[in-house]
């Protein structure tokens, strides 16, 4: 499915193993000597603490010490097809949202939003470990918002495209072959492909272009509008995480990698430097990590707003109710956002086919996108439409649906005797609703709580009724046409009283359906927590360089964005540390 040469594998089985004995081992090692000082200490081993390791440590000029609360990566994360199968495991945070209540859309109830699973990668690599390895830029307008709100060029698109590039290793030879090549790297780490094209999804392509949409190449480019097959974090068949960047032949010697040890508080001096963390490993021991030059925290939305709560920086109120000492009074932990999933099914055309086998190297469905603006003025598309082509009784699209958050139940439909079906996710990529993430307790080991936050503004769900709208008009195309195709109706039971796939039903539909696409940023924002350099507000040494930094939501999956995010904080940290380009 991926034409591909071949790059690095992933770590072996064996190891993985002898890694972990030998972290295991420098724990203890480390505590047992005076000198357990690193230059930097970064906390969260994940998408962006990855990168910022590897590129700190290319020179001598940095000892850097990486803490990860989660395990080694599983074999199945290296394997496409098993990647549903991560959910909820040992190497999910397996948060939960809160539940709330929805009352002023004009339907006749109230409306629950019940709590719902909250993925986030816990593990080496991240989300990038266990995630739906799509792979975009985004829109050049998403990158431009953030030079403006942060008062700095760097965040300027095209002063950001080299830093994406600088991390890719794209092997598509239609994108090499063509114009948009200057968007992509050839030459980074990170395998990015494209899965061969079909018949089945040329026919779709050519329904949307029949519809009114353009078909593009690609969509990390300058105009991002359209459909096109989907570029995915997959090359020779293994996915491409973050994690291997700490592993096996890439470590180096002024590179420790601890994991399984989850880091409690900042350690702040009386003038407010960051000069260490506190931490404490699954057995309960107590630990202490210096950090000479800078504390980097990149523990992800939920968890970096979470440490540095629990270390005195954050709303003042907030902090004082729980009886902790107010080192910065900032916005943390607020402007949650995340990209919203709306599922829509449709019945396709009859087919005898058998059922062939899952090849674990490749995804065992069919995908392509579609980023789509209703306002034609719009500098960025407003919705995305993630499609996915399944063959008859679609059991593999049933499992992604219910690892995307939907009940067995919702999900069964899907599962339809001699039809083939499309499983079509609407994405609101720029949400108006915001959620917070606060302490649930002063206690580190609490989970935080996760208010998301989606529909508090009505104007999103309106949005959202619009773009299925806009949809569904492909119904009207020839090919789908041709092959009797019909909307799926998922018998939401608290819809029942109105009539399928009208106004008043899809109001009801999209609040009790909608679930998270597992994007979340915003809570330690640029402009609002930290600087356009990623340097907390009124504390010294102390930075963050993760998904939480972002102030606004980007026209796309977060993960190239949260690389490219690392990339550019570790060649600032290094221009800080270097003096005429010699680093000391």
């Amino acid at each position: 499915m991926f034409s591909t040469p071949a790059i690095p594998r992933a770590l072996p089985r064996f190891w993985g193993a002898v890694v972990s004995l030998v972290l295991l081992s420098q724990v203890s090692s480390i505590q047992s000597k005076s000198d357990n000082e690193y230059d930097i200490v970064i906390v969260g081993g994940g998408t962006a603490g990855a990168v910022l390791a590897k590129r700190l440590t290319e020179g001598t000029l940095f000892s850097v010490l990486v803490i990860e609360a989660g395990y080694e990566v599983s074999y199945k994360s290296e394997l496409p097809a098993l990647f549903p199968s991560l959910i909820r495991t040992r190497y999910d945070w397996n948060f939960t949202s809160e539940e709330y209540s929805l009352n002023n859309y004009n339907i006749s109830k109230p409306i629950i939003k019940p709590s719902m699973d909250v993925t986030s990668g816990c593990a080496l690599g991240g989300s990038s470990s266990i995630g739906h390895f799509m792979y975009t830029h985004g829109c050049p307008g998403d990158y431009n918002t953030w030079a403006k709100i942060t008062n700095n060029s760097i965040w300027k698109y095209f002063n950001v495209l080299p830093y994406f590039k600088k991390s890719e290793r794209l092997e598509d030879p239609s994108i090499l072959y063509s114009p948009y090549r200057m968007f992509h790297g050839t030459k980074g780490f990170l395998g990015v492909t494209k899965q061969n094209s079909s018949r089945i999804l040329r026919n779709y392509l050519e329904s949307f272009l029949e519809a009114g949409n353009p078909v593009i190449l690609d969509s990390s480019g300058v105009d991002p509008f359209g459909y096109s097959l989907q570029l995915f974090a997959i090359a020779e068949g293994i996915r491409q995480s973050t994690a291997y960047l700490l592993q096996g032949k890439n470590k180096r010697p002024n590179l420790t990698v601890l994991t399984n040890i989850f880091v409690t508080k900042i350690i702040l001096d009386e003038n407010n430097n960051a000069i260490g963390v506190t931490a404490v490993t699954r057995k309960g021991e107590a630990l202490t990590f210096l950090a000479k030059k800078e504390v980097i925290v990149t523990a992800g939305s939920f968890n970096t707003p979470k440490l540095l709560l629990l270390s005195g920086i954050g709303p003042r109120q907030h902090l004082e109710s729980l009886n902790i000492s107010v080192r910065s009074d900032l916005p943390v932990g607020w402007n949650l956002q995340d990209h919203l999933l709306l599922p829509l099914g449709f019945k396709m055309e009859k087919s005898n086919k058998p059922k062939l086998p899952i090849n674990p190297h490749e995804l065992p469905f069919s995908l392509f996108s579609g980023y789509v603006a209703l306002n034609k003025s719009s500098v960025c598309p407003e919705y995305q439409s993630i499609n996915i082509a399944g063959t008859q009784n679609a059991s593999d699209i049933v499992i992604l649906c219910e690892a995307l958050g939907s009940s067995m139940e919702f999900c069964q439909k899907l599962s339809l005797e001699e039809r083939n079906v499309l499983l079509t996710i609407i994405t609101l990529l720029h949400p108006k609703s915001r959620g917070n993430v606060s302490l649930r307790s002063a206690d580190p080991k609490d989970p935080p709580v996760i208010f998301l936050g989606t529909y508090t503004d009505e104007r999103d769900m309106h949005d959202v009724l619009n773009y299925i709208e806009d949809y569904i008009r492909v119904l009207n195309t020839t090919y789908f046409k041709n092959v009797g195709a019909e909307l799926i109706n998922f018998n939401v039971t608290q819809c029942a009283d109105y009539e399928f796939a009208t106004r008043e039903y899809w109001k009801c539909y999209i609040p009790l359906t909608t679930g998270t696409i597992y994007h979340y940023l915003g809570t330690c924002s640029m402009g609002a927590v930290v600087d356009g350099e990623g340097r907390v507000y009124n504390i010294k040494k102390l930075r963050i360089a993760d998904a939480s930094i972002m102030p606004t939501q980007i026209s796309a999956n977060i993960m190239s964005a949260v690389i490219m995010i690392a990339e550019v904080i570790a060649e600032k940290i290094k221009q800080e540390y270097c003096d005429a380009k010699i680093c000391l």
